[in-house]
Parts: C-alpha cells; structure tokens; sequence
C-alpha cells in the first residue's frame, strides 16, 4: 500500500496505506473496555498505567488515542464514552502531536540510515522521565503513550520500569502490545491490563462495507484472515489485488501445480512497492494453512476461500504451516532474496 500523505519520512506507528492512528476517531468494538475506562476516570481512579494487548489491527492504538483525547480534557460527545470528536482543540493538538501534556514514544528515524530504527532505544525512554519530570502545561493530566512496547530494547525496557515503579501525580502510561507475556513480569504487574477481544465478524462486516466500495468476496475473505481485527480486514480489502486475489488463485489451482502462477506472485509481491502486501500474504497463507490442519481434524472449515484440494492428515498440514514459518524466518534473518522465499513457499504446499 501506498503512503498517502506528505510526512517527510515514514512513521513506526503506522501501517502502509492506512491512517495514522491518531487521525482516526471512530471505533469498531471495545465497547465495554470503553465505557469502564471512562468511568474510572470520572470517578478520578484511573490507574496509572494500562497495558493494551491484542494482535495487529485489533484497534489498540485508536482506542489509545480515545483514552488520551479525554484524559486531557476533550469533552466527548456522549456521556460515558471517549468520543472526542475531530474538531475539538484539544484532539486537534493530539492529531499535531502539538500538545504540551502529550507524548508519543515509538521507533525513531534514523537520519543517517534513511529508516526506521528496528527498536526503541534508551534515548527514547529517557525522554519519558524528562517528560514526566515537568508540570503539567495546563494543569491536569500528563499522558505517555508508547507503540508499542515489544519493541523497546532491554535497556529501554528497564528505563520505563523505573517510571512504572515511582509513577508521578497524574501521569498515565499507556502501552502498546501485540504479545505481553514477551514483556518484563515487572512491567506487567504494574500494568492495569486491558486485553482486546476479536470484533464479531457481523460488525466487521457492516464497518467494512461503510469503509470501502469493496466487492463481497473480497470483504469475506478479508473478514475470515482478519480474525476479528478491523485494521487488518481493511488492509486485506485495499490490497485486494495482490493479496486477496492471488491467494484465490492459488488455492483454487489445486490439485494441480501452476508454476507459472507461481512465478507471478512472487515476482509482483517482491517488488518494494508491494513491501506491505508481501506480509500480509504470507500472514493470510500461514492462516490458511492452520485452517486446513482445522479441518482435516474435525471437517469444519472456518478459513478463506475454500479448502485446498489436496487429501493430508492434520499433522502433515501442521508440518507445511511450520516449514513456511521457516522458510520466511530464515529468509528475513539472512537477507535473501524475496521473490526465492515466496516461490520456494508456494511449491512446499504442493509437493508430496
């Protein structure tokens, strides 16, 4: 996916094609995670620190943002919720990142490199510390939000423990996760959690269908590799043409073996401008290779497309899932080339 907008360079907290999380106000699900985290800051019991988990594209960081628009004063549009509409100041100052009582942590770019930092170092959580070390501009709350935390390194890791620890009159942290039982047990015992459960498919698809001008096939089969996640859903159906589509072909080849077609998927997903859509191929392939296994298993099928016509054993689809998870780790660790790994990918689901 493309970038759509005129940011100087790209921005560790945001998925390629889609909107930075702090642009979007809407949110789809969470409802309950929602209303007892606007209570508690109503009754002035708000803990210091949240812990937000769940996979990518759940909704974490727009929620986040939610919690941060109203903790600094944004005056929501319905009683018990964080709906701070767009056109409030004080949104309008998170949106800049121009709010004196906010602060965002996340990978930094690397001005001599050109990219993004591959991690979140010191130097980043020390800002954390400065940050909370001064009065509130306005008077109020002082908020930190980090995305995500999986990505601090060790020292980072035990620079915000400290914070955690000792936390600061009406200061709040909120991080970021897609796997907290990776984190430090410290961290996570100081954490309020908040763990964020998949959105039923019936909203999925309804928000979808609102979102985008989408054909129906795409939307089902980007609501069944989302797995209950809005972003990831959306991703799927903007990348529909070199995601969805070749991944329909594939499988439908089967049981016969189309080299040609492999070739093509490889080629077009290896170029670096399909870099977003290359990952989530992969993802959407490994999703449905664990649906098979399902469905040797117990004869449900509750993945994508169809099932792939080929008679194995649940185990022996279980082995395919881990030989790709292999391929493309050792693909990425080595620096291979792309369009190799993806090929030699696809041939393994098909060979005896």
């Amino acid at each position: 996916m493309a970038r759509a907008d005129t940011e100087p360079y790209p921005e560790a907290d945001r998925a390629d094609g889609c909107p930075r999380p702090r642009d979007v106000f809407s949110l789809i699900g969470h409802k309950r995670a929602e209303v007892s985290f606007a209570a508690l800051l109503a009754n002035d019991t708000l803990h210091h620190a949240w812990l937000i988990s769940g996979p990518t594209g759940i909704g974490k960081a727009t929620l986040a943002y939610r919690m941060i628009r109203t903790v600094l004063g944004g005056q929501p549009q319905n009683i018990g919720r964080l709906d701070v509409p767009a056109d409030d100041p004080v949104a309008q100052r998170v949106q800049s990142l121009g709010h004196g009582d906010f602060l965002l942590i996340r990978r930094p770019f690397d001005m001599k490199t050109k990219k993004l930092r591959s991690e979140i170092p010191i130097a980043e959580a020390r800002k954390i510390g400065q940050f909370f070390s001064r009065k509130a501009s306005e008077g109020g709350w002082r908020v930190c939000l980090i995305d995500s935390i999986d990505e601090m390194n060790r020292n980072a890791s035990n620079a915000l423990l400290k914070i955690l620890e000792e936390p600061p009159k009406r200061a709040l942290l909120i991080l970021l996760s897609n796997a907290p039982g990776r984190l430090l047990p410290t961290i996570r015992s100081r954490c309020m959690p908040l763990a964020l459960r998949p959105v039923p498919e019936i909203e999925l698809r309804d928000w979808l269908a609102k979102c985008v001008n989408a054909e129906d096939r795409d939307i089902e089969a980007a609501i069944k590799l989302a797995a209950g996640a809005p972003g990831k859903a959306l991703a799927y159906v903007q990348n529909a043409d070199t995601v969805l589509r070749p991944l329909a072909r594939f499988i439908n080849g089967f049981p016969a073996q189309n080299a040609r077609l492999y070739h093509s998927i490889s080629d077009t997903l290896s170029l670096a401008k399909n870099a977003a859509s290359h990952d989530l191929f992969w993802q959407g392939l490994q999703d449905i290779l664990h649906a098979q296994a399902v469905y040797a298993a117990t004869g449900e099928w509750g993945g994508a497309f169809e099932p792939i016509a080929l008679q194995r054993g649940a185990d022996q689809w279980v082995a395919i899932r881990g030989d790709l998870n292999q391929m493309r780790l050792a693909g990425a660790g080595l620096n291979m080339n792309k369009k190799n790994v993806l090929l030699q990918g696809l041939m393994r689901i098909g060979a005896d």
